[in-house]
């Protein structure tokens, strides 16, 4: 091989693969991960924006805002205490409100993420303190002494949490509504032996991760014996309550009960507003599953609209190949087999990488493939990562958002929970350099939306494939600058449009049409070489040149 054609060979080419312009986009922030008690509020502010700088970075265009752990509340609650994490008392700000408000100044979504019957935490206003008679108990009607859990087949515990949540729902602008431990929980006596060891900070960090398959068989065989799946209005019994056939049937049942009652209440009041599980990796097929080992049946939710988006915490798998599998290819061990009439009815079908698993099975690099992998899929609207703390780690945004992320996206429109399209808005363009243009929105006379800015390099609009620049989120007339950077390819003329995008995510008729003069495009120049300048090389080693913008090997 040559010299010129080993540097062809080696160039960097540009490029990144389209599929439509919808695809969800998420990350799990955690507690902790956003507010320190040891901060000032205005720090914790700050944290706040770089988090959804950096989410935004990504090419992202939604978080799940962790606002309820352990009982305890990082909003202002009528009911419950302030967490942990925020020093049990009040931080000086809204945390919720202050998110929200910088989400959606982003143009991003944010799901109020909400530990449903998880509640470990004992302090003062808590329902472990204030109602023990809530908590699990197990055959010998002992309540669980760490770890601790609601029980989801009380009435009492259901009203509650309903009203908790319905709080969140009526006092927040939140886009959707996340429910973490929707399930029965996953412990038995073993699992307190060193109770007084167990410290509060372990149970409310504990990651949601996957069982071994030696706890699940030990959780299998201690049903009915030491699981704390019973509560004091349904002590243990060789028969189960009244109306069921199985104790399995009750416990799933408490659970869909309580999700329905959420999903009814929610659309009473802001129909726009998704209601998602954390819903585990596996359905009902081997091992650490939802249905069979926590009574979680999640698959019913989707498909009977108990639910509007299903969001796996997909844990299992660490490689393109297996996240296509549990998808689709290795069934019946599939979702795809068990989602028909959800996918049928336009429902929202989200896989959730655990980002942490790549991390310590030192296979982070396997996010790209799982997520062109997982895109083959015709049923996957996106992906949710956990959690933000792990891409942090790696600084992992920017690369994100240059390759597998490497264009801004919508939300699949949710036409099945409103049709009605918006109102077109109105645009003018104007050249404010040569390499600038600012376009100047209209919006229609209504409620606060979101707008789509796109750019074309032809003159018919496509909402499907055009660029979409930004998505912006505003109430009143608003302007929007296309800084170019003369790197690009193109050097014709670009065509600029705007849409409307409503809280369902329909879209208007496309705005006006502007155009902009033919852009300069600056000449290439080389930005990185290897070995570096000045470097010595031997015969036969490659060289690798980088250069600011596509090349042809052609060209050498």
């Amino acid at each position: 091989m040559n010299l010129r054609t080993m540097l062809a060979m080696m160039i960097l080419l540009a490029g990144s693969l389209r599929a439509g312009n919808n695809e969800f986009r998420a990350v799990w922030v955690i507690t902790w991960e956003h507010i320190n008690s040891g901060l000032t509020a205005e720090q914790n502010k700050a944290n706040i924006r770089e988090i959804l700088d950096n989410v935004k970075t990504a090419n992202m265009n939604a978080v799940l805002w962790q606002v309820r752990q352990g009982g305890t509340a990082y909003y202002n609650s009528s009911y419950e205490p302030w967490g942990r994490y925020a020093g049990y008392s009040d931080p000086g700000y809204d945390p919720l409100a202050y998110a929200i408000e910088e989400a959606h100044k982003r143009g991003l979504e944010l799901h109020a993420w909400f530990n449903t019957f998880q509640v470990s935490d004992t302090s003062p206003g808590t329902i472990a303190a204030e109602h023990p008679e809530w908590i699990c108990t197990n055959i010998d009607g002992q309540a669980m002494p760490a770890y601790r859990a609601a029980s989801p087949g009380m009435q009492a515990v259901r009203d509650y949490t309903v009203k908790v949540a319905m709080e969140i729902v009526r006092n927040y602008d939140i886009d959707g509504f996340h429910l973490d431990y929707v399930r029965w929980n996953e412990y038995d006596e073993d699992d307190m032996v060193n109770v007084a060891g167990i410290s509060l900070e372990e149970q409310l960090n504990k990651m949601d991760g996957e069982l071994s398959e030696e706890r699940v068989q030990r959780l299998a065989k201690s049903a009915g014996t030491k699981r704390y799946i019973y509560d004091t209005e349904h002590p243990y019994s060789a028969t189960p309550p009244e109306g069921y056939d199985t104790w399995d049937n009750w416990r799933r049942a408490g659970v869909t009960k309580f999700v329905k009652q959420l999903h009814d209440s929610i659309q009473a009041v802001k129909p726009w507003v998704r209601l998602s599980p954390a819903a585990l990796g596996k359905y009902n097929w081997s091992g650490w599953n939802g249905y069979e080992v926590v009574f979680q049946d999640a698959a019913l939710w989707y498909n009977e609209g108990y639910i509007d988006q299903l969001m796996l915490m997909s844990y299992h798998w660490t490689t393109g190949n297996g996240f296509k599998g549990m998808l689709q290819d290795d069934c019946p061990n599939c979702w795809k087999d068990y989602t028909a009439a959800g996918r049928a009815a336009g429902r929202m079908f989200t896989p959730g990488p655990g980002s942490y698993v790549l991390d310590e099975n030192n296979v982070w690099n396997n996010h790209p493939d799982i997520v062109y992998k997982s895109r083959q899929v015709d049923f996957v609207d996106g992906f949710q990562f956990f959690s933000y703390g792990s891409w942090e780690g790696h600084d992992y945004w920017e690369t994100a958002g240059t390759s597998f992320f490497a264009n801004r996206k919508k939300v699949k429109p949710l036409t099945y929970m409103n049709s009605d399209q918006p109102g077109a808005p109105v645009i003018q363009l104007s050249k404010t350099g040569d390499l600038s243009y600012k376009i100047d929105v209209s919006v229609p006379a209504n409620e606060a939306a979101r707008y789509a800015i796109y750019r074309s390099e032809d003159d018919v609009a496509d909402t499907d494939s055009d660029k979409i620049l930004d998505i912006v989120y505003a109430d009143q007339d608003f302007s929007y600058t296309d800084q170019l950077s003369g790197l690009q390819d193109y050097n014709g003329q670009y065509h600029y449009f705007v849409t409307t995008l409503s809280r369902y995510w329909i879209e208007s008729a496309v705005s006006n049409t502007e155009t902009s003069d033919s852009v300069l495009s600056l000449p290439p120049t080389v930005i990185a070489t290897s070995p570096a300048d000045s470097g010595e090389i031997s015969i036969g080693t490659g060289l690798r040149f980088d250069f600011s913008k596509t090349m042809s090997g052609q060209s050498l």
